[in-house]
């Protein structure tokens, strides 16, 4: 009876997302590459898009350059795809070029420039909090604009003897620097499973909450499909 509430236990938030995404406004589908050079650094790419009804009203790709450092715990996640032991203080910089359809209409495309402090702490349970400290340095149509988004989160693996999942929970903000009436405050419920060695799914649901009306109330339902690779590090025996 344990083993098939664990096997069944995923498939309680999934069908909730299945439930959330006919009534939310937006799509965002994503894709993930990671390529670990070593436990210190390693390489992030992404591409990303905004469905509105039936349409796409932006897309965007990244690259980014982690760098972990100061083993702060001894939190291991040896099952988890993302698996970097003792590494909870890591840096990110990167850039991420977006833009609209051109026959949007009102048109816009953004350079942004990305600096990250992150950390991670070992809550007791096996629960793992994560606060990032992001800023974002855009350039746009319009003109130059600084924004920062702290974001803390909760996470916590499960598995099975078939299946390994991972629940996570954050909140974030977007606080613009010199016009505070476009700033936002999400959260997001998520599961990951992990589908292969070096493949993870994962779904979830976000809320926006209105602040004025240049920021309206937004329900967003999202895919990420993640691909993990590693520099094999290991010498050819002789």
């Amino acid at each position: 009876m344990k083993k098939l509430f664990l096997v069944l236990l995923p498939l309680v938030p999934l069908s909730s997302f299945a439930q959330l995404a006919a009534k939310t406004e937006e799509f965002w589908p994503e894709v993930n590459v990671f390529y670990k050079f070593n436990d210190n650094f390693r390489l992030f790419g992404t591409a990303s898009g905004t469905k509105q009804q039936t349409s796409y009203s932006e897309g965007a790709i990244g690259v980014f350059l982690d760098y972990f450092t100061y083993p702060f715990i001894k939190f291991l996640r040896p099952n988890h795809n993302e698996n970097l032991p003792k590494k909870y203080l890591w840096l990110r910089v990167g850039y991420q070029y977006s833009r609209s359809p051109p026959e949007a209409e009102n048109p816009f495309h953004e350079n942004t420039f990305v600096t990250e402090a992150n950390g991670r702490f070992d809550l007791g349970w096996d629960i793992l909090m994560t606060v990032k400290n992001r800023f974002d340095w855009r350039f746009k149509t319009d003109g130059f604009f600084v924004r920062y988004r702290p974001r803390i989160g909760i996470e916590k693996d499960f598995h099975t003897e078939y299946l390994f999942f991972t629940p996570s929970l954050f909140g974030e903000f977007f606080g613009n620097f010199g016009n505070s009436s476009i700033n936002k405050f999400r959260t997001q419920l998520a599961v990951e499973i992990k589908v292969a060695r070096k493949i993870a799914y994962e779904t979830y649901w976000n809320h926006q909450f209105s602040n004025s009306p240049e920021v309206s109330k937004v329900d967003a339902y999202g895919m990420v499909l993640k691909f993990y690779f590693a520099r094999n590090t290991e010498k050819n025996k002789q």
